[in-house]
């Protein structure tokens, strides 16, 4: 009976065993967020010693650099301003086509009932010529049989009189009515003529602004403005520094409730299985017993020696399993193509070779911007060469990550809002450092530390 009783006693201990670890390993994913928060701290410190260092060097241009940056952001706001007014003018342009078209489409109809018309008139011509000239309306009357019937004909003769004067007044009014629709028609052209003139207009404006950030950033290149991928500022860095250590404690508080949580269910299923195992202990203790009872009424001493041997035997397999650890992916940030990917590339506005610290995405899925995980906004704002830029802090698989979305036209988000997964958060556009619209995508395992941080955020990706 007490090897019997041992089985359930091995199960249960390699369950407490698995948790032991279990919670081990939780623990040291706690420990490894709490150093990455005190190594926030550490970089801060020595992004506030390089600060003192260039302040000097940065002082004589930085009010160049500050002027031209306004320019930049006066130029991000007439670029927006006018794609809002193609956008508006296509759509016009869209109505006026369409009553193009209906009154294309009207003109058609009344020409068509126009001509089967004049083949109507001409018949009843060619029928008053062959009588003459006209109808013998003498000829009709004196036919007639009795009054009855010299009733009806002279009926007849007035409708056939009054049937010509209607078809004569529809005629008029159609053709008066086609004359209409082809000057309304020759307006509308005259109108959609001028429309498609302001809508050239409108993308020669687009470009020549475009054009004009061009030479804006090109001078921003030439100040020697570049710090990360299209330049942030050492108080820009400090700042979001700061926000991401906070962002980063919200994270850990968060991990923690969750943490605490799963503690709890871990404690309750511990005390079902032991509560199991307890009644199954039981259980086998009490089929011992009765097995044992029966051998010994039988007086079968040898065999109950061999049921004996072979419950020692069964006693002797006893299973463990770890769950693995499935490492998730984060959601796509944005709809539209790759367009560039992460790793060395010539710049489009600098020139010369330098890191892409991420994955640009196109416009031709749409202009929305997701979150890539939950997690606690950082920042939500102008980040210099970034333009609007959101910035958000999670925990992936027990690990801290911070990832960047940059260009943006517009946030949805603000810096302490938790997001969830797959949240809209932002609209791609064109701001800072840019070439035209798309999203400039970044992944910091660890959090943010520059552009050495980054890695290829394909790795993340599906």
């Amino acid at each position: 009976m007490n090897r019997i009783t041992r089985i359930p006693f091995m199960l249960l201990l390699a369950a407490l065993l698995a948790l032991t670890v279990f919670t081990a390993v939780s623990a040291n994913e706690g420990e490894q967020l709490q150093e990455e928060i005190e190594g926030y701290e550490e970089e801060r410190e020595e992004t506030l010693r390089e600060q003192e260092e260039r302040e000097a060097e940065l002082e004589e241009v930085q009010g160049e650099m500050s002027e031209v940056e306004t320019e930049l952001r006066r130029l991000d706001e007439e670029m927006a301003t006018t794609n809002r007014q193609i956008e508006a003018k296509e759509e016009e342009i869209d109505l006026t086509m369409d009553r193009v078209a209906d009154l294309e489409e009207e003109i058609r109809i009344l020409e068509e009932r126009i001509a089967d018309r004049d083949e109507l008139l001409k018949e009843r011509v060619r029928q008053m010529y062959q009588n003459g000239g006209s109808i013998n309306y003498i000829e009709v009357i004196l036919g007639a049989q009795n009054f009855g019937d010299l009733i009806e004909r002279i009926s007849a003769l007035n409708s056939i009189a009054q049937q010509d004067q209607n078809i004569l007044q529809e005629h008029i009014e159609d053709m008066e009515s086609v004359e209409l629709a082809k000057e309304n028609l020759e307006r509308e052209l005259m109108f959609l003529e001028e429309q498609l003139g302001e809508l050239e207009s409108l993308r020669s404006s687009l470009e020549a602004q475009s054009s004009e950030k061009d030479q804006y950033l090109e001078e921003l290149s030439y100040l020697g403005y570049t710090l990360e991928e299209e330049l942030i500022s050492l108080e820009e860095k400090e700042e979001l520094l700061i926000a991401q250590q906070q962002a980063a404690k919200q994270e850990l508080e968060e991990w923690e409730r969750a943490e605490e949580e799963r503690k709890r269910r871990e404690e309750e299923e511990r005390r079902r299985q032991e509560e199991a195992e307890r009644r199954a202990a039981e259980e086998a203790a009490e089929r011992a017993a009765a097995e044992e009872a029966a051998q010994q009424e039988a007086s079968q001493s040898s065999s109950q020696s061999s049921s004996q041997e072979t419950a020692s035997n069964g006693s002797g397999s006893s299973g463990n399993s770890t769950p693995a650890v499935s490492s998730g992916t984060l959601h796509r940030p944005s709809d539209g193509r790759i367009t560039s990917h992460f790793g060395m590339r010539t710049h489009p506005v600098h020139g010369g070779q330098r890191l892409h610290a991420g994955t640009d995405f196109g416009r031709d899925g749409g202009l929305n911007i997701y979150a890539a995980e939950s997690g606690t906004v950082i920042s939500s704002g102008w980040l210099g060469g970034y333009g609007n830029t959101i910035t958000i802090s999670h925990v992936v698989n027990g690990q801290s990550m911070t990832t960047l979305y940059a260009h943006l036209s517009g946030s949805n988000v603000s810096p302490g809002q938790r997001v969830s997964r797959g949240q809209v958060i932002g609209r791609m556009g064109t701001t800072g450092t840019s070439t035209g619209v798309h999203l400039h995508f970044e992944v910091h395992p660890g959090g943010y530390s520059g552009s050495g941080s980054a890695v290829n955020p394909m790795n993340y990706l599906n």
